[in-house]
């Protein structure tokens, strides 16, 4: 991804969601795509939603992942994956869409440290409801046809 500029970076990024059925079941949608950030949007629908009618943590979680790792990708190359990241829930999703704002932290040849904003956004207002931290690590890649 790191050669990619604009629509290409949008349209390959939404590729990847595309082929990701978990993805596809959340309706994840790349808005934004470069080097400096990527922009997430997951339209809310009461199918995400936890008992309260709050956006469920685990949809926060996935669009957070989804994010950071974009983000490991720009930094680091496509073939990347998430090692480990931490998500703060600082208060209920509600709205008409949960939107992730990714950046990197710091990058290395072989790791990333990303960060990731979540909101929720009513009426084009949004407000911060989760932050995510994660290290995203270059894919290892066993040979084809054996190695461990």
């Amino acid at each position: 991804m790191t050669a990619l500029e604009g629509p290409q970076a949008v349209a390959f990024a939404q590729s990847v969601l595309d082929s990701q059925p978990f993805s596809v079941l959340v309706g994840a949608r790349v808005e934004h795509m470069a080097p400096d950030g990527v922009v997430v949007r997951v339209p809310f629908r009461a199918e995400l939603t936890q008992h309260h009618g709050f956006a469920h943590g685990g949809v926060q979680a996935a669009l957070a992942d989804i994010a950071l790792t974009f983000m490991g990708a720009a930094a680091l190359g496509p073939s990347v994956l998430t090692s480990e990241f931490k998500i703060n829930f600082l208060r209920p999703g509600v709205g008409d869409a949960l939107v992730a704002r990714g950046s990197v932290i710091s990058a290395t040849r072989r790791q990333a440290v990303t960060r990731c904003d979540i909101f929720a956004v009513q009426g084009g207002q949004g407000k911060l409801v989760a932050t995510a931290l994660g290290t995203i690590v270059v894919a290892d890649v066993a040979p084809a046809g054996g190695g461990a």
